[in-house]
């Protein structure tokens, strides 16, 4: 049982994305691009049952396409990457490739923040 309900998420409408390989840039640039405003996307194996749940990640590029901030479900800002990091942090994160990068970010950046009470 999750410890918290949310209301929703950040950058609605979310777009789904069913794949058993990881992602490249250019399969997640075009999404991004599409949605300067921000995205979240919600990462599942491309079989399993029609229900099954997802790894979401809530992104907003920069101006310059240079930079991806990443949010939690409540909008909080939680890192900004590149996107050589942002395809090793969500392909790490899904479970599809893992990157030695990537575990240290989450160890030490993603799951030492300290949520708000």
């Amino acid at each position: 049982m999750p410890k918290k309900a949310f209301d929703g998420v950040p950058f609605a409408p979310v777009v789904r994305i069913e794949v058993s390989e990881p992602l490249s840039i250019d399969q997640l640039s075009p999404m991004l691009a599409e949605r300067p405003g921000g995205v979240t996307i919600c990462i599942r194996s491309d079989q399993g049952h029609v229900n099954r749940g997802g790894y979401y990640f809530h992104i907003k590029p920069d101006e310059e396409f240079q930079s991806f901030t990443i949010y939690n479900f409540e909008k909080i800002h939680v890192a900004s990457l590149s996107i050589e990091q942002l395809v090793a942090f969500v392909n790490h994160c899904t479970g599809l490739a893992f990157n030695d990068w990537a575990f240290q970010f989450c160890q030490s950046v993603v799951n030492f923040r300290l949520d708000p009470e």
